[in-house]
């Protein structure tokens, strides 16, 4: 398939290509959710990463963590004097575990301070199946205190590529008959991922799951997890109305957001700093390790922390539970409604909108309404809606039917600029295809100084009548194909045919400056005559094809640009007495013998690139005003031709009217320049002329031609 007919397809097709597309796209975004995939998942968290943080939120103001810190763990042990202070520390004075009758008092404590719930995120087993020291005091205060305290158990992996293991406290901490203080702490380190930070209130699952592992004893398992137990013991009901709905945590901030307190610390100022624990009144309190670099099991990815520490988590857990603050995923129908919409929006805006910028600007709009409209949703009602469905879709969509637009519209202008260029110049084709707002006022007419050249064959009439129709339009063919690309390769607008002549200007319709516009009309003739030589060597020898010769004429000045012509046959062209000069100038050449001539102007702008000859002074017919006219002879730099100094002296001794002198030295030049230059031979005849009748006073040199 041609390349034109691939994108006479691409033209035709259009509706069905691009509807093609997005339906496409939209399958497979669909495709990649149901296959969960990696990409979508973590684009959806990375999005929901950027809604928890903007705009920030506050922590609850009724949560404290006491932190278990490393250098706590790693206690060699209290001096003297700080146990003077806090005899209790002597309990944490042996390696870890501690002696539990430090958390029975930590626990009175708190409950006597007026808290409203202690949580240890802490699972007080039994190592090796041996009771530690405290285990009893501990097991009777938690039964004592039951409505005030929560503590874990733990279902999950210690370490990745580890088996799945259950743990659970102590029988002499909590008896198998004993009270409802175990909460389920899920913990799979293998799985756990950044981005999946979702707490799932689903015990009874997890518990048919322990029960079903081979190899492990069967007892009375917790049915609530950790924070939803906590949860409802401070609120007395149950937080959630299904009790295995998925929770999906609303973090308030990285670690360290929640307000946090070393357990030490508070200890040692527990009747100062913290005034007897009234400062721990109506609060709720969660115990746990709070340093990664010794108790990395218990710290996990989350979308605002690298490493955030599980008590946190569970802190976070449970505050959303209180204050009903956790998120929802989206039902997966309004995924798949928010995936065919968006693909229906953009296949509107594809089929529609032609602009590229509109188009862009428009996808661009989309995308940020509809990010504005869920950010809206998620805080208004903590709805997490998924937004990478329609940035894939609007992405993919948007840059694949900008694309195809951009490169039809491309082509179609290419297309259109063809067609007006075998109709037109092409210049005036570009000028409507790159200013269609105002190329109407364009064309209604503006003054412009403009460099205009001329161009005609030589003895046209006489050759045309020596050949057959089909060989003059043959030939005729080939030295314009040649003239005009010379002129648009040097950025020139060709105006028109006049038969065998041509007309071209340069600032008509592409602003240039009056110089750069002179020197590429400069070069232009030259090429011109350049590939007119070339095309001689071509048909010598041809007896279809005559020798040809032609008069090359350039002007520049002010000039009007516009349409002129009846309605229905019109021309864009350029008017005024420069380019009546310039016609005068080509005619000219016929007279001076010359392949080209320029203007008194052109020479002026160009005589520091071009090497010029002066020709004469010369007033057109019905021209009142004279100017002087050169000949190009190539650009500065190259040989000048023998005889040249002489003849500028030459000039200077005619003009000055010393006629005796200026002919002698005219007839020199002729001789170094061959014999044979037509200028030295018509001021030698001028000069002989009026030694014979010398020209009245008031004469300047100034020669008026007799014919057009």
């Amino acid at each position: 398939m041609s390349i034109r007919r691939f994108f006479e397809f691409l033209t035709h097709r259009r509706f069905l290509v691009q509807t093609a597309f997005v339906v496409i796209v939209t399958a497979v975004y669909i495709w990649l959710i149901q296959d969960n995939n990696d990409w979508v998942n973590n684009f959806e968290n990375v999005m929901l990463e950027a809604r928890m943080t903007w705009p920030p939120r506050d922590p609850p103001q009724d949560v404290v963590i006491l932190a278990i810190n490393r250098g706590d763990f790693q206690n060699a042990g209290y001096d003297a004097a700080t146990l003077q202070r806090a005899p209790e520390l002597a309990y944490m004075n042996n390696s870890w575990p501690w002696d539990r009758r430090i958390w029975a008092l930590l626990t009175e404590r708190l409950v006597n301070a007026g808290v409203k719930l202690v949580g240890y995120d802490l699972v007080f087993n039994d190592p090796n199946n041996q009771p530690l020291p405290g285990d009893k005091e501990c097991g009777e205060v938690f039964a004592k205190d039951a409505d005030k305290v929560v503590i874990a158990s733990h279902w999950g992996t210690i370490t990745p590529g580890s088996n799945m293991i259950f743990v659970m406290p102590g029988d002499l901490l909590v008896p198998r008959t004993g009270p409802d203080i175990t909460g389920l702490i899920i913990a799979d380190r293998e799985s756990t991922n950044r981005y999946q930070s979702n707490y799932k209130q689903a015990p009874k699952i997890l518990m048919r799951q322990v029960q079903q592992t081979p190899g492990r004893a069967l007892r009375d398992l917790p049915e609530y997890s950790f924070a939803w137990l906590a949860a409802k013991k401070v609120l007395g009901v149950s937080p959630l109305r299904n009790a295995e709905q998925l929770m999906l945590l609303n973090y308030y901030g990285p670690s360290g957001t929640i307000e946090t307190r070393d357990l030490v610390d508070v200890l040692k100022e527990w009747d100062t700093t913290y005034d007897h624990g009234a400062y721990f009144k109506n609060k709720v309190v969660f115990v746990g390790p709070y340093d990664v670099l010794h108790f990395n099991q218990d710290f996990y990815p989350t979308p605002l922390d690298y490493s955030m520490p599980g008590v946190e988590i569970q802190a976070t857990a449970y505050s959303n539970l209180v204050r009903n603050e956790w998120l929802e995923w989206a039902p997966d129908w309004i995924v798949l409604v928010l995936a065919i919409g968006t693909g229906a929006l953009a296949l509107m805006v594809s089929l529609w909108v032609r602009s590229v910028l509109l188009k862009l600007g428009l996808f661009a709009t989309l995308g940020v309404v509809f990010l504005a409209a869920t950010q809206d949703i998620f805080w208004t009602h903590l709805i997490v809606t998924p937004v990478a469905g329609a940035a894939f879709i609007l992405i993919c969509c948007g840059a694949f039917g900008t694309l195809y637009d951009y490169i039809l519209s491309q082509y179609e202008r290419q297309r259109m600029l063809g067609m007006f260029e075998s109709m037109v110049s092409p210049g005036v084709a570009g000028l409507i295809l790159s200013h269609r707002g105002d190329f109407e006022q364009r064309l209604g007419g503006q003054r412009k100084e403009v460099v205009v050249l001329f161009s005609d064959i030589r003895g046209f009439t006489s050759w045309s009548e020596q050949v057959g129709p089909d060989a003059l339009v043959a030939q005729l063919n080939e030295y314009l194909t040649a003239m005009v690309g010379a002129i648009q390769e040097e950025g020139g607008t060709l105006q028109k045919y006049i038969g065998d002549a041509l007309m071209a200007a340069w600032g008509d319709v592409r602003d240039q400056t009056p110089a750069d516009g002179a020197e590429h009309a400069v070069r232009a003739a030259l090429r011109m005559q350049g590939e007119l030589a070339r095309l001689n060597a071509t048909w010598q020898g041809q007896p279809s094809r005559q020798q040809l010769t032609c008069g090359i004429g350039i002007n520049h000045g002010g000039g009007v640009v516009g349409q002129i012509g009846h309605p229905r046959r019109q021309e864009f062209t350029v008017m005024g007495d420069a380019v009546n000069l310039a016609a005068r100038i080509e005619s000219a050449t016929k007279q001076y013998r010359q392949p080209i001539l320029v203007g008194e102007s052109v020479h002026d702008l160009t005589k520091d690139i071009f090497l010029y000859r002066l020709v004469d002074k010369m007033r057109a017919v019905g021209k009142t005003q004279a100017a002087c006219i050169y000949a190009p002879l190539g650009e500065i730099g190259a040989t000048p031709p023998p005889g040249l100094p002489v003849y500028e002296t030459a000039l200077e001794k005619y003009f000055a009217r010393d006629f005796a002198g200026a002919a002698e030295l005219f007839r020199m030049a002729n001789q170094q320049m061959g014999g044979a230059d037509f200028l030295c031979q018509n001021f030698s005849e001028r000069c002989d002329y009026y030694l014979r009748v010398p020209p009245p006073p008031d004469w300047d040199g100034i020669w008026t031609l007799k014919e057009k």
